[in-house]
């Protein structure tokens, strides 16, 4: 039994003992299965500081091919020295035994792959017990990472640190206490600061005690800061001081979260450069509605001056060219003139003046001739010579080519006021103007070189200094009886600047002046003035155009134009009809636009509108844009007293087609009469009747015209007397249908065959023969008829022919005409149409008795 008992024993035992064999080897591997499942790189180390064991992870970590070499070679792979100067090693050996003696010790430390990077490690030391003994596990924590991340962060935070404190915005942070976070160093530039904390510490000290509005600044900021609170952000302007300055500012508060509270954000705009561009915008602006008050104000005079003027202008110009009145009257017509011309050449200066300096003066550059240039200054001012023992000289550089490229009334008008002004100020001398060439910028351009010379009264330094200004004028009492106001120079140089040019001065007290002006001009034509062309003027002789006031143009006179003046002043009518009077025009007048507008609404037409620019409830611009929407597409001509600058183009822009300024300028008026009615002549409408009977004439003189032509050596006198009148025939006709220059030779063939110069009429009648061909061609082409299938309405026509036999028969023209002309309109077929011609050709010759047969043989 007790040996059975011992035998149970000793089996349980032997169970026991193999059932702990068992576990203990599975707890073995299962601690196995965690070593190296833990994500962290883990080594065991025993007293010899020899590793005995390795996870995956070191071996993952620390990139080795093999366990075996990990565990052999370990301490390879640390760095000879780390850090702290300290040999690896011997750092190693103390750390491992600190926590074997301590259980846990934690540090830093530099391990290295194998294939040789260095990886930032923190290494825990743990004392652990196994199987009996103790044992160090050394728990690797990989740095890299996380270092890099710092590294990211930490360049993160630079960079907002650097766009922080180079922001052109002055940026804090404040809480809802009034205490200051942060600043960045715009502040402590905007404040004038040692440094940050002092905006930190004083925040309020840079803000007034009191605000423009009258509030104190800490309850302004008070309220400001529970708005923001509630709303978000605000915008707001606010003084600071500076130094008690007072500094205007502008700031944006926006609420932001820091350390999980609400803070404000804030950012400061100096507005100190802000208001002082908008003081100088508000300066500007001034300035501007100054300028357009002063351009509104010259404009409104310049037009209630030129309206008398016109008037006055206007009667003695007429008046001056009446021969019925004693000679005596028309030489105070004469001074009249003068001293009107005068006075408005002072307002245009004004008006000049005021466009340069609204800058809306343009240089317009155009091809002009130049010896004709010199030739219109020179003879507008050698009338001021008057009886003064002035003798006047021309110098011109033979090599100035003839055609150039420049403003040619901008320099006319500069040299205007340099002769002028010599002659003005010279008593007795001689005055000399000398043009010269200088090399342009290239090839194709030229300077001009202009200077006028007096032996007048000269000036000194002084007087040179303040030649230029406005209104400038010397010696006043000496000079009371010169006329002007001393804008003229002025202008001069202004002009010569936009021109690109330069103009000097050399003068001396009583030994007269020497004014020089450089142009720039682009060469048009190389061809040059030459020896001959340049002796030829200089030999010239200039009119003294002080015996001959008068305007001298000529006004050929124009029976088929017609023309309508609208003006609401009627002294204005008078003139322009007067002045209109030698053209023999059919004149109209009309008092307003009103007027105007119901005569061509009622199926007027004229060549010409002359429309005046200011009238009362509907002015001229308002007037012929209802014209121009009413589809009338006629010449319509502003006049206008109101020459500020930009006027022209307005004009052009609203329906006109060209402008003449008050007082009317005969010259001017004549170019634009030429313009619309004597060069469009040939383009006036016929009436296709008239040209239908002018193709028939014209066609049957040109037969016998030809024949005698063919034949002309063996014409005779009937022949020649034929021809005669067959060119007198067409001399007329070509001049009813507007044909005026082929008229004109008509004229000169018919007066070779009353001559019966048979070379004459050899050398000009083929020419002539040829034109009035093609012109017959041309007719016959734009009234050739469309022939219909039948007639319209042959009852109609019937009964008509009948009025116009019993109109014929009582040799009542009118009717007759009236009633052929109503069957004109209608459509018919080629036949009718030719027998409707045939009695008109009759009728136009009173032969009432042919049209009466034609008639009864028809119906």
């Amino acid at each position: 039994m007790e040996m059975a008992l011992f035998l149970c024993s000793l089996g349980l035992l032997a169970f026991i003992i193999a059932y702990w064999a068992i576990t203990k080897n599975k707890m073995k591997e299962y601690t196995r299965y965690m070593f190296d499942a833990t994500p962290f790189s883990c080594i065991l180390l025993n007293r010899k500081i020899e590793v005995v064991s390795c996870n995956q992870a070191a071996m993952k970590v620390f990139e080795f091919s093999s366990k075996k070499s990990f565990l052999e070679r370990f301490f390879d792979y640390s760095p000879k020295y780390q850090p702290n100067g300290r040999l690896s090693i011997e750092l190693a050996t103390e750390n491992v035994n600190k926590a074997f003696d301590e259980g846990f010790f934690c540090f830093e430390w530099l391990h290295q792959t194998e294939k040789g990077e260095i990886r930032p490690c923190e290494i825990t030391l743990v004392r652990v017990a196994y199987e009996n003994d103790f044992f160090v596990a050394a728990y690797q924590y990989d740095l890299k990472g996380q270092r890099a991340a710092i590294a990211k962060v930490y360049e993160a935070n630079l960079r907002m640190r650097i766009i922080y404190d180079t922001s052109p915005l002055a940026c804090f942070l404040i809480d809802g206490d009034f205490n200051v976070l942060e600043c960045n160093q715009e502040i402590v530039k905007l404040f004038n600061l040692n440094d940050k904390q002092e905006f930190i510490d004083s925040f309020f000290e840079f803000l007034p005690e009191e605000q423009p509005c009258g509030k104190t600044s800490r309850d302004m900021v008070s309220e400001i800061f529970e708005k923001v609170f509630d709303e978000g952000k605000l915008c707001i302007e606010c003084m600071c001081q500076k130094h008690e300055e007072p500094l205007p500012c502008e700031f944006t508060l926006v609420r932001v979260k820091y350390d999980e509270k609400d803070v404000i954000a804030g950012y400061i705009r100096d507005l100190r450069s802000h208001k002082a561009m908008l003081n100088e915008m508000r300066k500007a602006e001034i300035a501007e509605a100054s300028n357009k008050a002063k351009s509104k104000f010259l404009a409104a005079m310049s037009h209630e001056i030129r309206t008398p003027m016109n008037a006055i202008l206007g009667l003695a110009e007429i008046n001056m060219h009446n021969q019925a009145i004693p000679k005596d009257t028309i030489d105070e017509f004469e001074k009249i003139y003068q001293s009107g011309s005068l006075l408005l050449r002072l307002i245009n200066d004004m008006l000049d003046l005021s466009k340069i300096e609204a800058g809306k003066l343009e240089i317009r550059p155009e091809q002009y001739n130049f010896a004709s240039m010199i030739h219109d200054a020179v003879q507008l001012n050698i009338t001021r010579t008057g009886s003064k023992p002035i003798e006047f000289k021309l110098s011109l550089d033979e090599n100035i080519p003839i055609e150039l490229v420049g403003d040619e009334l901008r320099i006319k008008q500069i040299l205007n006021n340099l002769l002028s002004n010599a002659f003005k100020y010279t008593d007795n001398g001689s005055i000399t103007l000398s043009v010269a060439t200088e090399p342009g910028e290239n090839d194709s351009n030229i300077t001009l070189v202009f200077c006028v010379r007096d032996t007048g009264q000269g000036m000194n330094a002084e007087q040179i200094k303040e030649l230029f200004g406005e209104y400038t004028r010397f010696n006043l009492e000496a000079n009371r009886l010169i006329q002007g106001v001393g804008l003229g120079l002025n202008i001069s140089k202004r002009l010569v600047q936009m021109m690109n040019g330069e103009i000097t001065v050399d003068s001396k007290p009583g030994k007269g002046s020497a004014f020089t002006m450089r142009l720039p001009q682009k060469i048009a034509n190389f061809k040059v003035l030459g020896k001959g062309l340049a002796k030829k003027m200089l030999r010239y002789k200039f009119n003294d155009m002080s015996k001959m006031k008068k305007p001298v143009i000529t006004r050929e006179p124009m029976p088929y134009g017609r023309v309508l003046v609208v003006d609401d002043v009627e002294m204005n009518l008078y003139i322009a009809k007067v002045l209109m009077k030698p053209y023999e025009l059919k004149i109209e007048t009309a008092s307003s636009g009103f007027e105007a507008v119901k005569k061509i609404r009622n199926g007027n037409k004229y060549d010409i509108v002359f429309m005046d620019h200011m009238m009362p409830k509907m002015d001229g611009i308002e007037t012929a844009k209802l014209l121009r929407e009413m589809e009338y597409t006629r010449p319509i001509v502003a006049l206008t007293a109101n020459a500020v600058a930009g006027q022209a183009e307005i004009f052009l822009e609203n329906g006109f087609d060209d402008f003449i300024s008050k007082p009317i300028d005969i010259r001017q008026l004549n170019e634009v009469l030429n313009k619309f009615i004597s060069n469009k002549q040939n383009t006036v409408e016929i009436d296709p009747a008239l040209l239908a009977i002018f193709a028939k004439d014209s066609k049957k003189a040109l037969s016998f015209i030809e024949a005698i032509f063919k034949n002309l050596d063996k014409a005779t006198d009937e022949d020649l007397h034929l021809f005669t009148v067959y060119t007198h025939a067409m001399k007329s006709g070509l001049a009813n249908i507007g044909e005026k220059k082929l008229s004109e030779h008509a004229a000169l063939l018919e007066k070779a065959g009353r001559e019966q110069n048979k070379n004459a009429i050899q050398a000009e009648t083929s020419y002539f023969i040829d034109k009035l061909r093609a012109i017959i061609k041309n007719i016959e082409a734009e009234i050739k008829p469309k022939p219909a299938m039948q007639d319209e309405n042959p009852e109609h026509l019937h009964e008509q022919l009948k009025v116009i036999k019993t109109a014929s028969d009582n040799y009542d023209y009118k009717t007759a005409d009236a009633t052929l002309e109503d069957l004109k309109g209608m459509a018919w077929t080629k036949e009718t149409k030719k027998l409707l011609d045939e009695i008109s050709e009759h009728l136009l010759q009173s032969n009432f008795e042919e049209v009466s047969l034609i008639i009864q043989e028809r119906c």
